[in-house]
């Protein structure tokens, strides 16, 4: 009789449990954070740097900036891109392009970024820069206050993936950095 009893009890137990856990709303997790291994890229280009080609207004624009970047940069990001920044005329706003050394082909980043103060811990060993990306992967982070289109502008992670000559935009998330004056 005890044993009936135990299973009864038992049995009771588990279909509250999951009546309770069908009727308990749950918050959906929030989507994952991209992440450098979900976009790998070709093996690294080692080959001599094409020269700049002169294939668009942004490219015969800023001709001199792109050009000593083939002439002094190595690929650093995507397998094959020479990442170059220069400043848009503004304390800490920069600009800039990646340059498919195999080509000569240059694009322009997604968007101008205005400077990061502080950067987050898990960014600080990133030579202090808004922008992140790896030599193994066609994932680009831009952090700060950026001018785009795809967030509010103000102190965001915006993810983009360089894929068939372009920069596509994943996902932004709020930055939260901390509420400090600069220095």
């Amino acid at each position: 009789m005890k044993t009936k009893t135990r299973f009864a009890l038992l049995a009771l137990l588990l279909c509250s449990a999951a009546a309770t856990a069908q009727m308990t709303p749950t918050s959906p997790a929030p989507p994952a954070v991209p992440q450098f291994k979900d976009y790998p890229a070709d093996a690294p280009y080692t080959g001599k740097n094409h020269p700049l080609v002169l294939d668009s207004d942004f490219s015969r624009s800023y001709r001199t900036r792109l050009r000593e970047a083939i002439a002094s940069g190595k690929p650093s990001f995507a397998g094959r891109y020479i990442v170059t920044r220069w400043g848009c005329g503004t304390g800490g706003c920069n600009v800039g392009a990646v340059i498919d050394a195999s080509t000569g082909h240059a694009i322009s980043m997604p968007n101008a970024l205005m400077s990061v103060y502080p950067l987050k811990p898990q960014y600080e060993k990133e030579d202090g820069q808004e922008l992140i990306y790896k030599l193994s992967s066609r994932l680009l982070v831009q952090a700060g206050d950026i001018d785009s289109s795809n967030s509010s502008g103000k102190d965001v992670v915006e993810f983009y993936e360089l894929r068939d000559g372009e920069f596509r935009f994943i996902r932004s998330v709020p930055y939260g950095r901390a509420d400090r004056t600069k220095p």
